[in-house]
């Protein structure tokens, strides 16, 4: 699979292969050779984050439940103050 990567300090974009490599293997810039990253950080911070994608289902079944869970009829605006 290939991916592109850009070099901070030349601006440079390129592509790698992340399958031929170990994770401690470096990602050099080709134009300058500035060090970008390993391998293995790279896959790490590109891969999908499950704990962010379980909560945001969470609350919002949370949110879902609490709006089936009002009655009909419960408006605040319009209950009366007694004296």
């Amino acid at each position: 699979m290939k991916d592109s990567i850009s070099c901070t300090r030349c601006g440079n974009a390129q592509s790698i292969s992340t399958e031929a490599h170990l994770e401690w293997d470096e990602i050099s810039c080709t134009e300058c050779g500035e060090f970008l990253d390993t391998i293995g950080h790279w896959a790490d911070s590109h891969s999908p984050n499950y704990s962010i994608q379980i909560l945001n289902q969470c609350r919002g079944l949370t949110l879902k439940m609490a709006r089936e869970n009002q009655p009909l009829n419960d408006q605040t605006s319009t209950w009366r103050a007694s004296a």
